[in-house]
């Protein structure tokens, strides 16, 4: 009797539905069973919390622009404000070296002047007549101070490898860009995806909510199944809220690092994720170490900061070493009456101090330097270390999320066919509402799970790339497009 009453229910409900609403997102999971619009329309009038589609509307149906990964890559390597800094400081660092070979080169400096002289002069005692001169002076000097004592030398060595940093960093914040941008990008297309996913779970549990109520209100349920209903729609609602919280961000995170507008309204192209291939999976993770430590542009520039500050060093030990400077003028001096003849002064100097403050100045410079440069070579092998402890947690998250996904994708297919078997004892009057709705529910941890092990998997493949120094724009995006 009870059975014959919930179906007279259950067809009661099925004859009074409202017609469906137009579905907001495009529904990634479907069903091949041929009832399946009716289990559809049943749940689409269970949407009843109209802030939340209000929230979808304008946040998923607003202007936005599609995107790809190909093209986000693109617009970041133009517009990224991080490779301009780097850029002007690579561009300052050429100046600076620039400036330091040409203090070679000898100074040049000229002076003149031109007096006029009238009056008395007492010479001997004896007052002479007046007079009336104009005296002309011209003066050229050129002095060369032959390296002052090896000085500059080691300056120009120290902003060569200044120089050398700075190109490696220009040339990391490229790679740094390319990576991010790849990232923020996946982060971006599985919030969307779960958002769709989440979206219909709300309108199931929402479902589930109202049967649980109405088999309450009839007798035929407890107080105990509305309760847990209602918990499970706060659930489905927090989870889709989420979401949309997570693709909002995500997409100010990958406007930004393309150098566009932050609150630029993006929406990935894809409709499910893919698993790509980015990296050679014969590489292991000993190659990747030694990779890393020759093609990483960030670690190139911390070398060559390193061989920077010795050469600072050398340049401290340099105020020990005598100072030779040479020194050439020619004169022209003479007066408007008389003419102006030429002259010709050749000088060679030579200075010598024992150092800054009587050498403890240099000494004190030296040793400091010197525990400077112990410590850049400490960092540098800590940051090695850094390295190599990210290339082992992505190289074990790559082969972990290898070896899951095909279970996960198994999963799927097997809350596919439950579903349908639910969906099937339902319309055939032999299985109730709730079994479809719980089938469904796992059918929704299933896919999110499988789609978070996809993207998990193409970003420990593009994070091992970035950290072991071999990422490269064309390549990424030449397998983005052949998948």
């Amino acid at each position: 009797m009870r059975i014959v009453y919930c179906l007279i229910l259950i067809i009661f409900f099925l004859n009074n539905i409202a017609p469906a609403k137009d579905v907001l997102l495009d529904n990634p999971i479907e069903f091949s069973t041929k009832n399946n619009c009716k289990f559809d329309e049943f749940c689409k009038k269970y949407i009843d919390d109209s802030e939340i589609e209000k929230f979808i509307k304008h946040e998923l149906e607003n202007d936005y622009v599609v995107v790809s990964l190909d093209e986000c890559i693109d617009v970041a390597l133009k517009n990224n404000f991080n490779i301009e800094i780097k850029n002007h400081d690579y561009k300052s660092s050429k100046y600076e070296y620039q400036n330091a070979l040409s203090k070679f080169l000898p100074t040049l400096n000229t002076t003149a002047y031109i007096a006029d002289y009238q009056g008395q002069i007492l010479v001997g005692g004896v007052l002479n007549d007046k007079f009336h001169e104009t005296a002309l002076s011209f003066n050229l000097t050129a002095e060369h101070k032959l390296t002052e004592g090896g000085k500059q030398v080691f300056q120009a060595k120290a902003a060569k490898y200044f120089e050398k940093s700075k190109k490696h960093e220009f040339n990391f914040s490229k790679s740094n860009t390319v990576y991010l941008t790849s990232k923020y990008y996946y982060e971006m297309l599985l919030a969307k995806l779960e958002i769709e996913i989440y979206y219909r779970n709300l309108i199931e549990r929402n479902a589930q909510l109202s049967y649980a109520v109405s088999l309450e209100k009839s007798g035929f349920g407890t107080l105990f199944d509305v309760i847990r209903s209602k918990n499970e729609s706060a659930i489905a609602k927090a989870r889709l809220l989420r979401a949309l919280n997570d693709f909002k961000i995500s997409q100010a995170k990958l406007a930004n690092i393309m150098g566009i507008k932050v609150d630029t309204s993006m929406l990935p192209c894809e409709k499910e994720v893919v698993q790509i291939e980015y990296i050679d999976k014969s590489l292991t993770m000993e190659m990747l170490f030694d990779l890393a430590k020759t093609k990483r542009e960030d670690m190139l520039a911390y070398k060559d900061l390193i061989s920077y500050e010795k050469q600072v060093k050398n340049v401290y030990y340099t105020d020990f070493a005598p100072k030779p400077l040479i020194n050439f003028q020619q004169q022209f001096q003479g007066t408007v009456n008389a003419g102006v003849r030429p002259n010709y002064i050749a000088a060679a100097f030579m200075t010598w101090a024992p150092g800054e403050n009587v050498f403890m100045g240099t000494v004190t410079k030296i040793k400091a330097q010197k525990e400077k440069i112990k410590s850049k070579i400490l960092d540098y092998q800590n940051k090695i270390r850094n390295i190599e402890q990210e290339i082992v947690s992505s190289y074990s998250t790559m082969q972990l999320t290898d070896r899951e996904l095909p279970i996960l994708k198994n999963r799927v297919d097997y809350s596919k066919k439950s579903i349908e078997l639910a969906m099937a004892r339902f319309n055939g009057g032999k299985g109730i509402l709730l079994d479809v709705i719980e089938a469904q529910s796992t059918m929704i941890e299933a896919k999110v799970e499988y789609n978070s092990s996809i993207i998990k998997y193409n970003i420990s493949q593009l994070d091992l790339l970035y950290q072991s120094g071999i990422i490269d724009k064309s390549d990424i995006q030449d397998k983005y497009n052949n998948n």
